[in-house]
């Protein structure tokens, strides 16, 4: 197993061109895998799962996020 990577290098990009598979970052330190993309009413809502978790743990929301809003995604996958 690769030891992930806790501070890649980002660039914004706007909440509704996030696509599953995309890193995201929570905070500082926070990488989180974009597992699924929701669009109830209006907003993005993310689910993720932060880079050192196992597939078999449970994914988290992350959100909601206005369409337009900026977001952290890493340059690297």
């Amino acid at each position: 197993m690769t030891t992930p990577k806790l501070n890649p290098r980002t660039h914004r990009i706007r909440a509704d061109s996030v696509r599953p598979g995309h890193i995201v970052m929570e905070s500082d330190e926070h990488p989180a895998v974009d597992v699924r993309v929701r669009r109830p009413h209006g907003a993005i809502l993310l689910w993720c799962r932060y880079v050192w978790q196992a597939t078999h743990e449970p994914v988290w929301s992350f959100g909601p996020f206005d369409p337009t809003a900026p977001i952290e995604v890493s340059k690297e996958r």
